[in-house]
Parts: structure tokens; sequence; C-alpha cells
């Protein structure tokens, strides 16, 4: 029910190895994601509207991940306590409504 995930300038993200085994998969023209196509698992996402794409934190073992904000916490099965903002969806410069829930 968790997921971190790290946004990144389009430029900034590039596949090194398999690029050809990564499939797409698109229901709308806001989020196109990436999968593996042997495991099955995914890459990363991207969000051509935002400029934006996200890679699981995870996928990035140098990366020292901070998380900054919970979007979608109004879907949450799990809550947190951790004082971070609570985003009811997304902000809005995302296309979210930007409203934050209560911790």
């Amino acid at each position: 029910p968790v997921n971190a995930f790290s946004l990144w300038q389009p430029t900034a993200v590039r596949v090194t190895k398999g690029a050809a085994n990564i499939g797409t998969y698109n229901k709308t023209p806001v989020s196109y994601r990436k999968w593996c196509k042997t495991c099955g698992g995914h890459v990363f996402a991207e969000h051509p509207p935002l400029k934006l794409t996200d890679v699981f934190a995870a996928m990035l073992p140098g990366l020292k991940f901070k998380p900054a904000v919970h979007v979608n916490y109004q879907e949450s099965v799990l809550r947190i306590k951790d004082g971070l903002p609570k985003m009811k969806d997304f902000p809005k410069e995302m296309g979210g409504s930007g409203a934050v829930l209560p911790e």
C-alpha cells in the first residue's frame, strides 16, 4: 500500500541496459508506464504533460531518498503518522485538488 517514488526531469532519466526489454502501457496521455517484458516489474513512468518522470526510489540504490509528502492519501488503507503533508490526491500543479488532509 506504500510506494516511494522520486520525480525527475525526463532528460535526467535514461535506461543504460536492456532498453529493448522495456514495454509501455498508457491508458491516458498523462502517464506512460514502463515495465520489464521479462518479469513484468515496474521500471518507471513518464508524465509528458507534467514534464516529469517518476522512478520508484528502490530502483535507485545510490539515491539518498527523503520523503517529502504523501499523495493520494484519501485512498490510503495504511495511516502513517510521520508529520509529512498528506495530499488528498495531488498538488494543484500536478492536476490535483491541492487539498491537504489531517494526519
